[in-house]
């Protein structure tokens, strides 16, 4: 039960005279802020309130304080002495109290009427109300911050309602989603979660909550090299990343794949059918028929999407590709050299020679460290780490590599939860920076690939264990589609329009009432919503014991270096 009553006289904020469906609209006859009654003025934008309903009370939030027409000139000082203004608010209702249980409760249970009173929240009942709503006593939680209308009380989230349905925390540039981020890390490790952070600019390479750090270089302090083995890529990747002509190199890439599946999946013997050095399948005036049925009896491997074959060999089969389909003297035969083909083919087999060597390429193409698929599987399984975090920072943007890259591992990590890897260990992924990977399509006309792996995982990953947190500074440019799939949203200042609209959308909870407080959140503030939430609650996010390298060029030292020193 509540200790105190919510109504106290002594907050008394003024009588309902409007209701609407979800706003009301209240008189409020001590909110004028004149001299000789400004420290006891009552009703202020943002104050939240309880409105008292007879047996039922509901939480509002005071978001309109304003003066009739006829009266906006009684406050101007320079007037003389004018009427008694009568400003009015408008309250937004967020949700009701259970008294008997000391918690809010979604929805409005019970509308109020016009002479209804309205009070202000105690912040410490506020606070207590909060907290019983979100999470049982003696239940694990991570506390996130403390509420900054609520007296200080620590808002503590199961991770269930957290991550349960996924999480987006969005922000721009120093409204603290770095902070956030680094302070959800702290708390998975010390509730005993896993998790995998992918860190596209390396700022998070100093935060001590994470277990081991790997990057696809060996240039970055403190991290093991790692490379992911492009026999996890599909052919849509390689195409979107070679390019072919689509009606000349397409389909003898596409054949080159076929015929060095078959080379890796034998052995590099098939019976009736020509392999060079156990590397290249050879077809110059050579029979198809035991190709032909080599398909056939392998078309398990024929027809899989991923890459396993020996990609060194790719630009020479090509090239062997290029034979006349048919020879006329033997009809069941391949033909001679197709100079022509050859001819088309060139630039590919150049661009794919150069790719294939490419130093932007070698965290796909390049044997440097570690196997990132042995390192995951080793993690999926061990007990004794929790945060892993992969660095993108000296991942090239040339060829679209970090797409691309990105995409697989999550494709990867989707694969794995569809075989029940997370069903009974669940997996969070955190994305940074989630707008360069979602809602993309890399590629030309003839062969493109979606950036869509974690837009699945968001979709569908969340019966399989596993969930991801993503965070970005710009939401406009996650899909909608996927936004929508977002449970817990924590949002930070953002000051695009667009940005906001998104976010509204995506969310049923955070109306345009709740939307308008977003553009005047402080640094380390945030509101967070989401379907387990009673109501949208402003919270300042607890400082993280190490904050992530989130700081801009230092200007000033370095222009005060540079400035030539007085004799």
């Amino acid at each position: 039960m509540i200790k105190h009553s919510l109504v106290d006289p002594d907050r008394y904020v003024g009588t309902i005279s409007v209701v609407t469906a979800s706003t009301v609209q209240v008189n409020l006859p001590y909110a004028t802020a004149r001299p000789e009654r400004r420290a006891l003025a009552r009703g202020a934008v943002g104050d939240f309130v309880f409105v008292d309903c007879e047996l039922v009370k509901l939480l509002g939030r005071l978001v309109e304080v304003k003066l009739p027409d006829a009266e906006r000139l009684t406050v101007e000082p320079t007037l003389g002495t004018q009427p008694e203004p009568h400003p009015v608010g408008r309250v937004q209702l967020l949700a009701s109290v259970d008294q008997r249980q000391n918690k809010l409760m979604r929805g409005i249970r019970h509308h109020p009427r016009v002479g209804d009173a309205v009070y202000l929240a105690d912040p410490s009942m506020f606070g207590e109300l909060i907290a019983n709503s979100l999470v049982a006593s003696g239940a694990s939680a991570l506390d996130i911050g403390t509420l900054d209308a609520g007296s200080g009380v620590h808002l503590r989230l199961p991770p269930e309602k957290l991550f349960g349905r996924h999480c987006g925390v969005f922000g721009a540039t120093g409204g603290g989603k770095s902070w956030t981020l680094a302070t959800i890390l702290q708390q998975i490790k010390a509730a005993g979660g896993k998790c995998i952070l992918f860190d596209p600019t390396g700022e998070f390479a100093e935060i001590p909550a994470i277990s081991a750090h790997y990057a696809f270089d060996n240039e970055e302090a403190g991290s093991q090299q790692v490379h992911f083995p492009y026999q996890f890529m599909t052919e849509d990747d390689l195409f979107a990343l070679f390019r072919p002509s689509g009606q000349s190199q397409g389909p003898k890439l596409r054949e080159a794949i076929k015929s060095l599946k078959l080379v890796k999946k034998s052995g590099g013997q098939l019976e009736g059918v020509a392999i060079y050095e156990k590397k290249l399948l050879t077809k110059r005036q050579k029979d198809r028929r035991p190709f032909l049925k080599a398909l056939e009896l392998h078309s398990d491997v024929i027809h899989s999407p991923l890459c396993q074959f020996d990609i060194e060999n790719l630009p020479d089969q090509v090239q062997q590709e290029c034979v006349q389909p048919t020879n006329w003297d033997n009809p069941s035969h391949w033909g001679n050299v197709h100079e022509q083909a050859v001819g088309y083919c060139e630039s590919l087999i150049a661009r794919m020679r150069t790719l294939i060597h490419s130093p932007e390429l070698e965290c796909l193409f390049g044997k440097g460290g570690q196997s990132l698929v042995a390192v995951l599987e080793s993690f999926f399984a061990s007990e004794d780490r929790d945060i892993l975090r992969i660095s993108f920072k000296n991942v090239r943007f040339e060829h679209n590599s970090r797409e691309i890259l990105m995409n697989v591992i999550g494709r990867f990590l989707l694969a794995r939860a569809r075989q029940n890897t997370f069903r009974d260990k669940p997996m969070i992924t955190l994305l940074d920076e989630a707008h360069q990977f979602l809602g993309r399509t890399i590629g030309d006309e003839y062969a493109s690939v979606k950036l869509e792996a974690f837009g699945l995982i968001a979709k569908e990953g969340r019966k399989y264990g596993l969930t991801t947190i993503l965070a970005t500074q710009r939401p406009r440019d996650i899909p909608a589609d996927v936004l929508s799939q977002l449970g817990t949203l924590v949002v930070h200042r953002l000051t695009n329009e667009e940005d906001r609209s998104a976010v509204e959308k995506a969310c049923g909870d955070l109306d345009r009432n709740a939307a308008l407080f977003i553009p005047t959140l402080a640094p380390g503030e945030a509101i967070i919503v989401g379907p387990d939430l009673p109501a949208p609650v402003p919270v300042l996010i607890h400082e993280p014991p190490s904050p992530p390298d989130s700081k801009g060029p230092k200007y000033t030292s370095y222009w005060a270096s540079r400035q030539p020193k007085a004799d």
